[in-house]
């Protein structure tokens, strides 16, 4: 008589793991070595997704626009098209990621353009990573990690745009959301991405960034 062995089974019930819900990611810098360390980093997380790596803002877009990300963490400087163009066009996605710029350029103009493309967040490539990690985990939950611009530098930023353009750039400021802000002032929502185009190429262009970053609290004030 053949015997066949039973395979013998625990009766122990090990607890189960609950799904971990991942922040799905989409990393976008021109420099691969960057890239390549920024995914690593990340990857490293347990709750978070890369969901892709790319060096172009027009790459970034087609990901983005057929894969669902949480967070966009994206380089300012991105050859033809910014992080700041990236940002504005990701936030007119029918399921807007949150943004975070990182870039080694985080303060003066590129703070304030940022309120003006919409982006969540403005972090420092020179900080510790756990910054970064902590601004994503931050924006993925809804909290915006923009800090407050300085009173001087406000001012600073308005003396560059005209008079329909401050108010924008104020109620930007305050939080308030685009269709708000074009109700306030009884336009059009085309008539009002015409004007947010113009305010952000008016401080990217150099001379305004000039005057900007290297405006004191005096200045400004005068």
């Amino acid at each position: 008589m053949t015997i066949v062995a039973r395979t013998r089974t625990s009766q122990r019930t090990e607890p189960r793991e609950e799904p971990r819900v991942h922040t799905r990611l989409l990393v976008v810098d021109d420099h691969a070595a960057v890239r390549a360390g920024l995914c690593q980093l990340l990857d490293d997380e347990r709750d978070f997704e890369v969901v892709a790596d790319v060096a172009e803002a027009e790459a970034a877009m087609s990901v983005a626009e057929r894969e669902p990300i949480d967070v966009a963490v994206v380089d300012y400087q991105l050859g033809s098209r910014n992080g700041l163009w990236l940002s504005r066009e990701l936030k007119r996605l029918p399921r807007p990621p949150a943004v975070l710029i990182y870039s080694a350029y985080a303060d003066g103009v590129l703070a304030a353009a940022a309120v003006v493309a919409e982006a969540d967040g403005v972090v420092n490539k020179g900080k510790l990573g756990a910054e970064l990690l902590e601004a994503i985990r931050a924006v993925a939950r809804g909290h915006s990690r923009r800090r407050p611009l300085p009173q001087w530098l406000a001012e600073a930023v308005r003396r560059q745009l005209g008079r329909e353009e401050q108010a924008i750039f104020g109620m930007l400021l305050a939080g308030i959301e685009r269709d708000q802000i074009a109700e306030t002032l009884n336009v059009s929502a085309a008539g009002l991405e015409s004007t947010l185009w113009a305010m952000l190429r008016k401080l990217e262009a150099p001379h305004a960034q000039a005057r900007i970053d290297h405006a004191s609290p005096a200045q400004a004030a005068e």
